[in-house]
């Protein structure tokens, strides 16, 4: 093999599947990119056997094709390093050499067909969505997925294309986030799929700005997502996942009406004076402002007051404050409301079109 590229469109095609490579793998081999190099150019894989990335890289001169695998740690450092604007990719029986400019670099290679299978986009299985609609719906519920691994089903986004809506919903048990996105579905497309967060994480990252459109592929066991000369293949996670309709509470009696800024301010500051055991901000509803106060048992405590055009018959509530900000922070909205019905039971913030964002409740300590 041998070949001449671009260094820029290098280093970016190494940094983009080199996000799914961990350098502590217990496999050695996926600390490895596989290039697969032809007259049309060069195609890089990359996976950790949970995520994987297929990437087409244009080359400036293709001498000789040929199939390898390059150490993706040290390439990416070269290829940094590198001042030279061309890079010379060329193998022989002990390894690649790579030249930049007056630098020279033998680093060893394996065999590469030991290197797991990528797949690849099956257009057959395909639909299509703009991308940043799409990255919106990434991004505003998968923060809401659990951390822990020990419900598998809520380790990921429940995706699903139903009528003339493509939706995602994510639950932790505590709080759930659903984004709404209208699109045309000639096909009558009716599925859902549970997909990880880290595969749709990786997919918003290594989006570039200049596409416009993303092609989708829904399979019984994984999710192929492509734009442009990427394409990220992710497996899909097996469980049951709850029914959202079901979670969103029916009939709130009281409201609170904010403006987002001033209560995600008030919040930050009351949730300073909390620790993990008392992690909870009360809320107590007067006419005209809410009062958000915090103690913990060797910290101290808080009061905040915040402006608010309350509705119905107040209660006192309190919630974990993280979980309150992490729902304000995604949503696009000067005002929002959060809607109660009781203080043991689930709240709804409502403020963006399309968004729904449902927290339960921390339960008040006794006398409260």
């Amino acid at each position: 093999m041998k070949l001449v590229g671009n260094r820029q469109r290098l280093l970016e095609a190494f940094t983009v599947v080199g996000s799914v490579v961990s350098p502590r793998s217990i496999k050695p081999i996926l600390q490895n990119v596989r290039m697969l190099v032809s007259p049309e150019g060069a195609t890089l894989l990359a996976t950790d056997l949970e995520v994987a990335i297929r990437y087409r890289l244009d080359l400036d001169e293709v001498e000789e094709g040929g199939d390898v695998l390059l150490p993706a740690g040290k390439v990416l450092r070269i290829l940094r390093e590198s001042e030279s604007t061309s890079v010379t990719f060329k193998t022989d029986a002990q390894g690649v050499e790579i030249i930049s400019g007056n630098g020279r670099f033998k680093v060893l290679s394996e065999d590469p067909e030991e290197f797991p299978v990528v797949p690849s986009f099956d257009d057959s299985t395909a639909f299509s969505l703009d991308k940043a609609p799409f990255q919106a719906l990434i991004r505003k519920t998968s923060f809401a997925t659990a951390k822990e691994r020990t419900r598998f089903a809520f380790n990921g986004v429940r995706f699903e294309v139903e009528g003339d809506e493509a939706r995602m919903i994510a639950t932790d048990g505590k709080r759930m986030a659903v984004k709404v996105l209208p699109i045309e579905n000639p096909d009558e497309l009716n599925i859902g799929r549970i997909i990880p967060t880290k595969g749709l994480l990786t997919f918003d990252r290594v989006l570039t700005d200049d596409e416009g459109q993303v092609r989708i592929s829904l399979q019984d066991k994984q999710v192929i997502i492509k734009a442009g000369q990427t394409e990220v293949s992710s497996r899909l996670v097996e469980g049951m996942f709850p029914n959202f309709r079901t979670v969103i509470p029916k009939e709130t009696p009281f409201s609170a009406r904010f403006q987002i800024n001033e209560l995600r301010s008030a919040l930050r500051r009351s949730a300073i004076l909390t620790n993990d055991e008392s992690k909870s901000v009360r809320m107590t509803f007067n006419d005209g402002q809410v009062i958000l106060s915090s103690r913990a048992i060797d910290v101290g405590e808080a009061e905040i007051e915040v402006e608010a055009e309350c509705e119905g018959k107040p209660f006192d509530v309190a919630f974990n404050p993280d979980y309150l900000i992490d729902g304000l922070k995604v949503m696009d909205a000067e005002s929002v409301t959060l809607k109660l019905s009781g203080r043991d039971t689930a709240a709804l913030l409502d403020g963006e079109e399309n968004f729904t964002y449902v927290i339960m409740p921390v339960t008040l300590r006794t006398g409260s």
